[in-house]
């Protein structure tokens, strides 16, 4: 679905991303870890056209992205829940939800009342503001706006972050739900057993560069990738 070609890419003269290849299977979970600063969130934001493409290609449904605009990828069906979540916190959750949704039009699988469904914390919170949310509460909304686009793959870029344990698990179940779905997932993850317990794939980086390819369950049991590209 999601093709990554020799990608170069970075901020400014600052090149991050060294000659990436990655592939993104439809269907599956992939994973892209690596010690924090390696070049997994430059990945997601090249893809989305954030960051300019100094070289390679990048395509998705066989189809190149490489000159587009931000917007336009989102039209393909390319939904990106960044790290900072980027909710809008003057705009109700309501507000941002129906945002989000415009960009999908009527014929969306993902309406607002089936984002409450899934996400039913943010039943009771839909007059309030993105900024009186908690971040359990936030990262509920990113994802939830994310899916009102009703992309065909979804980039999440550490969605567990500053969250308390509990609200990971309730995170992780409603991923789960996804991928059995069928939703095309690409995933930046710090936590390593919620990365391993959601992927099928596993990409791990270092300075740029993809290091190694394989199985979640491959990944699970090799202790030395953990101490050598993970720090674990």
């Amino acid at each position: 679905m999601l093709q990554l070609d020799n990608i170069h890419s970075g901020y400014g003269e600052t090149q991050i991303l060294h000659g990436v290849n990655l592939s993104i299977k439809q269907g599956k979970v992939h994973a892209l870890l690596g010690r924090n600063g390696v070049g997994k969130s430059t990945t997601l934001k090249t893809i989305m056209g954030h960051l300019p493409l100094l070289q390679g290609n990048i395509t998705f449904n066989n189809t190149s992205i490489n000159m587009m605009k931000p917007y336009h990828i989102a039209k393909l069906g390319i939904a990106y829940v960044p790290e900072t979540r980027d909710i809008f916190g003057q705009l109700t959750v309501r507000e941002n939800l129906q945002m989000a949704s415009r960009l999908a039009g009527k014929d969306s699988v993902w309406t607002i009342q089936k984002i409450i469904n899934f996400f039913p914390n943010l039943k009771y919170r839909m007059n309030n503001g993105g900024h009186q949310l908690s971040g359990g509460e936030q990262q509920m909304l990113a994802i939830g706006r994310a899916l009102a686009t009703n992309p065909h793959i979804l980039l999440l870029d550490e969605p567990t972050e500053g969250l308390a344990p509990i609200i990971i698990q309730q995170i992780l179940q409603q991923l789960l739900l996804l991928k059995q779905q069928g939703l095309t997932i690409l995933l930046v993850e710090q936590n390593l057993n919620f990365a391993l317990t959601l992927a099928d794939n596993v990409s791990l980086m270092s300075r740029g560069q993809i290091v190694w390819e394989g199985s979640s369950n491959a990944l699970r049991t090799n202790q030395e990738l953990h101490h050598q590209w993970l720090g674990v």
